[in-house]
């Protein structure tokens, strides 16, 4: 730049001094460095500006959507996050425990008054609308803080808490929560009240991606459709899948054939596609053709001929053993055949349902695993014997209402005593009872509920759950159908108490099982019996263990 301007200097006939030049041409240079540097970290700025945005918009998207999924505010999901954060737990089981909790309220609405009465809360959604998951929590944990401790890890689980019990538990989580209240409480209003701009531009973002993407996949399905490489790739894939299963089975067949390991290998060089025809001979699986064609080759032999007798240049002829191709033909069709109506499926229209895998508990006919009775009893491992499934299945619903009958009311007794924790793990399996039976019956059922084991409804669900804790999940559908609910209901009628049961083993029960009830009731055209219909139902409902809503 100093050349230019000394050479346009010189033209108006001034002198330029040499020296003082070199001097101005440094300075410009320096600083057309320095405005470099300026320009690359101005760039640098924006880009990490541009980031810093991209992100803080992506994580105030997720706390819009997960606001959304659990009825809480962002304020409320961010306090209980960092609060959980900072006394060891961690923000993602923050947030899954607060989206389960939110998940069951959404599937059992009886779950919002019984969380109504743990708490104490009259309402538990503020004026907004929102769940009031600070407070539910803060309750939660002084009434947690009062119960053993497995009846309370239960009740969490229950509710979907398990995963943030121990952090919640922590003395430090009140204090740690109020303190992230005050401290961040007005920046996540400001967030709750920008999430849904925020939401709206990150919906525009995953718009363009998702424009990208589309036109790549068309791109992409144009050259597919343009080579038909879907359909080359179709036509491998079936050869594949239809020949590797018949590839195995020949080599164990070859190995089966072969002496040793050198005959084997000797077999695999030269003699495998014969062998391997042998074996779809021998298991029916070639088509009548293929049979035919085989039995053919089989019975047609290469004869020498005798010198005296040949034709000139003829030295041995082609000789077909008619009788033996047919026989043999006919041997392997009516086989063939024979095959076939073997193989035909069995009706079971007339015999029940076989597992598709058998336990022991269904081995023996004793769904419930009970113990032998006497010494004379039949047993198998230490577990009795029954004649048949309706003969356990019975058993089971005796033993489980005579334990009722003794006092033990609600599932935290009835369990811990039918397997106590020398043998099991009680506490996992109260907690899968106590939800295999709220999906049942279609209500909460906490493990300290007390129980009506009067109806056969709440005895079945019981003992269903026990069944598919004893064995595997599902095996109770084996026990299902009018035999078995005749059982069911024998059992709920049942007096016997047992006598192995004492008072320690019962615990106290906190609230019923709520079970609806629909009365039907014939001559509605007559008041005085539809009132002493009612009358008579209702009392009944009121004389049992639980109480049942009377529509």
């Amino acid at each position: 730049m100093s050349s230019v301007l000394a050479g346009f200097l010189v033209r108006l006939g001034f002198v330029v001094d040499n020296d003082q030049q070199a001097k101005f041409q440094a300075t410009i240079d320096n600083a057309g460095k320095r405005m470099k540097e300026i320009a690359v970290r101005g760039a640098a700025m924006g880009t990490a500006f541009a980031a810093s945005f991209a992100k803080s918009t992506q994580e105030i998207n997720r706390f819009y959507n997960l606001s959304n999924q659990t009825g809480a505010s962002v304020r409320s999901i961010n306090n209980i996050s960092s609060a959980l954060k900072k006394v060891g737990g961690s923000a993602e089981a923050a947030q899954s425990a607060m989206q389960s909790l939110s998940d069951k309220l959404i599937r059992f609405p009886a779950l919002e008054d019984q969380l109504k009465r743990m708490t104490g809360m009259t309402d538990i959604k503020d004026s907004n609308g929102y769940v009031k998951f600070e407070e539910i929590l803060l309750r939660l944990r002084d009434r947690w803080k009062d119960m053993p401790e497995a009846v309370a890890q239960n009740e969490a689980a229950l509710l979907g808490l398990e995963g943030i019990y121990s952090s919640l538990m922590k003395q430090d989580f009140p204090a740690e929560l109020e303190k992230t209240s005050k401290q961040q409480g007005e920046l996540t209003d400001m967030i709750d009240k920008s999430a849904d701009s925020a939401h709206r531009l990150a919906n525009e973002f995953s718009n363009t991606w998702e424009i990208i993407s589309n036109g790549a996949k068309a791109a992409a399905g144009q050259l597919i459709e343009a080579i038909g490489l879907d359909k080359e790739l179709a036509k491998f894939n079936d050869k594949l899948s239809k020949g590797l299963p018949e590839v195995l089975k020949t080599e164990k067949y070859i190995w089966d054939k072969s002496k040793n390991p050198v005959d084997w290998a000797y077999n695999m060089l030269f003699k495998a596609d014969d062998l391997h025809e042998d074996r779809l001979y021998e298991e029916h699986k070639l088509s009548d053709e293929e049979v035919q064609k085989r039995l053919r080759k089989k019975y047609t032999k290469i004869l020498p001929v005798l010198s005296d007798e040949a034709e000139e240049g003829v030295d041995n002829i082609e000789y077909f053993d008619q009788k033996g191709y047919e026989d043999e033909l006919a041997k392997y069709r009516s086989s063939q055949k024979d095959k076939q109506m073997t193989t035909l499926p069995a009706t079971q229209s007339t015999q029940q349902e076989v597992p598709e895998k058998m336990t022991r508990g269904l081995r023996n006919n004793n769904p419930g695993n009970l113990r032998p009775t006497s010494m004379n009893s039949p047993q198998n491992g230490g577990f009795q014997v029954f004649p048949s499934r309706e003969a356990g299945w019975g058993a089971l619903g005796r033993q489980l209402k005579g334990y009722a009958n003794a006092g033990l009311e609600n599932i935290y007794s009835i369990i811990s005593k039918y397997a106590p924790s020398t043998e099991n793990d009680t506490a996992a399996y109260i907690n899968a009872v106590a939800g295999s039976m709220s999906q049942r019956l279609g209500t909460v059922v906490t493990p300290d509920a007390r129980l009506d084991l009067k109806d056969a409804r709440v005895l079945k669900a019981l003992m269903m759950a026990i069944t598919d804790h004893e064995n595997f999940k599902g095996a109770s559908r084996y026990f299902e159908g009018p035999s078995f609910d005749r059982e069911v209901g024998a059992a709920s009628q049942s007096e016997w108490k047992s006598k192995v049961v004492s008072d320690r083993d019962k615990f106290a029960s906190n609230g019923q099982v709520t079970v609806n009830q629909n009365i039907t009731i014939n001559g509605a055209d007559n008041p005085t019996a539809v009132g002493k219909a009612v009358a008579k139902e209702t009392l009944l409902a009121q004389n049992r263990y639980g109480t049942r809503n009377i529509s």
